[in-house]
């Protein structure tokens, strides 16, 4: 994800980015340069933010990197450790489901019945 990403989520969940300025404890303005790409977030920012979203700081910080790195190796760096956060965070999901559909107890369609007659017995 890119740096507008994350700061949008934020956004979404504080309200505005008013409010989640307010949240992080930093101007506005600063949030409003990071999401257009004008500047990164300090570091320290960028762990405030990620632990308002509950992700990895890694990822934030290496989104921020990327708005104003500008060497096409250190670039190189950051962006193959988003992939690698992508490519993890589908993983997790994919495993979390599979746990799921495999813990699921059966579900029961209907309570059996044993009903008698002069005969026999049936089990419905």
């Amino acid at each position: 994800m890119d740096m507008k990403t994350y700061i949008e989520m934020g956004e979404r969940k504080a309200g505005k980015q008013i409010e989640l300025a307010r949240i992080l404890e930093t101007r506005d303005s600063t949030l409003r340069l990071a999401k257009t790409g004008h500047n990164g977030l300090p570091d320290w920012l960028c762990y405030r933010l990620a632990d308002y979203l509950d992700i990895e700081a890694g990822e934030i910080i290496a989104a921020s990197n990327l708005v104003t790195e500008k060497d096409e190796k250190k670039r190189k760096v950051f962006e193959s450790y988003l992939k690698k956060s992508g490519e993890n965070a589908v993983k997790m999901i994919i495993g979390g489901l599979m746990i799921s559909l495999l813990t699921l107890s059966p579900l029961e369609h209907a309570e059996a019945k044993v009903v008698e007659n002069q005969d026999s017995m049936y089990i419905m």
